[in-house]
């Protein structure tokens, strides 16, 4: 056995990629020579270098003094070759590596997932603020809600009434609806999670499902005051959430996108949407129509680059007839096509400064007049705006209505590039991989993890929409499966 002092120079310190490299070269120095490592941190607590969950939950911090302790043949040599990862950078070097790495990522994240779900008790993980940063299956069978909605939601949109202030060993939780639209209780465990001393979150475990009310233990003095209007109202706007379905991607960034999405369904309120191209600004326009309550009404969208400057004005508000040369009928303009609904101007950066401030009356006023008329329409439209361009810095610049952006910025939502999602990258794959193989008539096809790894290391400047028109010429030029 041999054991030298080493110092984690990584400024993020031992976050969960940097231990997957760690455990990545440990297996590499085991293969190769038979030695076994181990590291040791400051407390004194020594874990396998090739144990991910273990490595990552010594929390080692920039800048700790670690001990690394080899065993078996080899020691020098092995310790020397170890060292020799915490002078980089600790990020994959090659597609090989990032294989590597995402492969030992994504064996743990399943193999957590397993044992998690494979627990027979329901158990949600919240932060301290009550957001819910882990639920099992079980969890989501028992309550009836999805399990990608409960992530991120509060706990106490999840169980009415929960107080995890007052954390205790005996609680009850009241949520749901069973199938005749009875009110379902559980008892739980509520217990603090401490990290360092400080209140990190709470974890709640459900104990046992009693199917109704009615039929509770009468040992127990429940508050069942919220009524079956709200648990109604409650079950209604879960099924909300069905119209976000198509929208792939589990990454935080994104994740935390979605979520603003998800909220502002529910009002009419004006959302400016946004991102680079291709990042899947329409996609998300048209979820918050369908999850709102406009999805039976007109989703109108606009392409302002795609209209001539001068044919703008009517396009938007419709003209009459003789307004202009050329003007023989009346026409209707997109936003009368849209009343009750929701219009959608994307690229709205490429508005012309004039057309601007006639945009700003009917955010103001909700009202305009058709070119070449003098009647005040009235309009009851949702405006969702989207852009690929810095609005704030265009405001700087003087190139677009300071008033019109805060007027648009009421519900701001950022799309995250694809280079700030590659998490989601083998999700995508995987989507459009069954998408585009249905729609040219071929036979499903697999990548390689070779293949998985070139994609996570380009850059992607066209995002989602290059990473489809990729995998679209794949299954076109491709031999085999």
């Amino acid at each position: 056995m041999l054991q030298k002092d080493a110092v984690f120079t990584h400024p993020k310190g031992m976050h969960i990629r940097a231990a997957a490299m760690v455990v990545n070269k440990a297996y590499e120095i085991e293969n190769m020579m038979g030695t076994s490592i181990y590291i040791r941190n400051q407390s004194g607590r020594e874990v396998p270098a090739t144990a991910l969950m273990a490595i990552h939950s010594l929390n080692i911090k920039p800048g700790e003094r670690i001990t690394i302790v080899a065993k078996g043949p080899n020691v020098n040599e092995a310790i020397d070759s170890f060292k020799e990862l915490f002078k980089r950078d600790l990020l994959p070097q090659s597609p090989v590596e990032l294989e590597q790495v995402d492969d030992i990522l994504e064996k743990n994240t399943i193999k957590a997932d397993r044992i998690f779900d494979s627990i027979g008790l329901g158990i949600i993980v919240t932060n301290k603020m009550g957001t819910v940063i882990l639920c099992n299956r079980i969890v989501e069978d028992l309550i009836g809600i999805k399990k990608h909605y409960i992530l991120g939601s509060n706990i106490k949109d999840i169980i009415p009434g929960i107080d995890l202030t007052t954390a205790s060993s005996v609680g009850i939780g009241i949520f749901g609806l069973d199938e005749n639209a009875k009110r379902k209780l559980a008892s739980t465990d509520i217990k603090p999670i401490f990290i360092e001393g400080d209140i990190a979150g709470y974890s709640i475990i459900f104990n046992k499902n009693v199917s109704t009310a009615e039929s509770f233990s009468s040992d127990f003095t429940l508050d069942i005051s919220p009524t079956k209007d709200f648990y109604f109202k409650q079950a209604s706007e879960f099924e909300f959430e069905e119209a976000f379905n198509n929208i792939i991607g589990r990454s935080e960034k994104f994740a935390v996108a979605l979520d603003i999405a998800f909220k502002a369904a529910k009002t009419s309120s004006t959302v400016l949407i946004q991102g680079e191209s291709g990042t899947g600004k329409e996609l998300v326009a048209q979820a918050i129509h369908r999850a709102s309550n406009r999805r039976n009404a007109p989703f109108i969208k606009v392409n302002c680059p795609g209209i001539p400057t001068n044919l703008m004005e009517s396009e938007l508000f419709g003209h009459e007839r003789g307004a202009f040369t050329g003007a023989i009928f009346q026409k209707i303009g997109k936003f009368e096509l849209a009343d009750g609904g929701t219009i959608f101007l994307d690229e709205i950066g490429e508005l012309d400064k004039n057309l601007q401030s006639k945009l700003l009356r009917v955010l103001q006023e909700r009202e305009f007049e058709r070119v070449g008329g003098n009647q005040v329409l009235k309009t009851d439209v949702r405006i969702v705006a989207a852009t690929n361009r810095d609005l704030k810095e265009m405001v700087d610049k003087e190139q677009f209505r300071e008033d019109l952006y805060y007027r648009l910025n009421v519900v701001p939502i950022t799309l995250p590039s694809l280079r700030e999602r590659k998490d989601d990258i083998p999700l995508l794959v995987e989507h459009f991989l069954e998408k585009l193989c249905k729609k040219l008539g071929k036979k499903h096809k697999t990548i390689t993890k070779r293949a998985m790894g070139y994609l996570y290391s380009y850059d992607w400047p066209g995002n989602v929409r290059e990473l489809q028109n990729i995998i679209e010429r794949v299954i076109n030029l491709a031999d085999s499966d």
